[in-house]
């Protein structure tokens, strides 16, 4: 079980650009380094119990649900349990994100400000699709793979 290879690059991509503007110095590095502070233990936690889930969707929307994707229940259990937490760390990650545009802003880097507006993207599609979908593949397994 493992998370599907586009979302784990998009998480890798966000670390390097924040690791990037972290060099920037001033106030804008001051930013970026806050930002990453608060996305970094989120990332973790999303990598052990929410994106893994979306590695077998391909398979579950192909009808195959097997006594071996039993194994995702733990993560998503934990997922519908910490759901609130999540959500509130995304509060956070947007005031965070919001402070590093701001600066990116003042110091005339488009490609920052670009890369915030991406940002706060990714955390409501978080919220609005990918969360959502790894707490029903929970449940679907639980409803539907054979008990071992």
């Amino acid at each position: 079980m493992q998370t599907p290879a586009s979302l784990a690059a998009e998480h890798r991509e966000l670390h390097e650009v924040l690791a990037r503007a972290s060099k920037e110095g001033g106030e804008l590095g001051s930013a970026a380094e806050e930002l990453e502070r608060a996305l970094a233990p989120h990332f973790r936690r999303e990598e052990q119990i929410a994106t893994p889930p979306l590695g077998l969707l391909p398979e579950l929307a192909r009808g195959n649900a097997t006594a071996e994707m039993r194994a995702v229940l733990p993560m998503t259990d934990a997922l519908e349990r910490e759901l609130p937490q999540m959500l509130k760390e995304h509060e956070g990650i947007r005031t965070a994100a919001a402070k590093f545009r701001a600066a990116a802003e003042k110091a005339g880097r488009a490609d920052y400000v670009r890369f915030s507006d991406g940002l706060a993207a990714h955390a409501r599609q978080e919220e609005e699709i990918l969360y959502p979908a790894a707490i029903l593949v929970g449940r679907y397994v639980k409803r539907t793979s054979p008990q071992e």
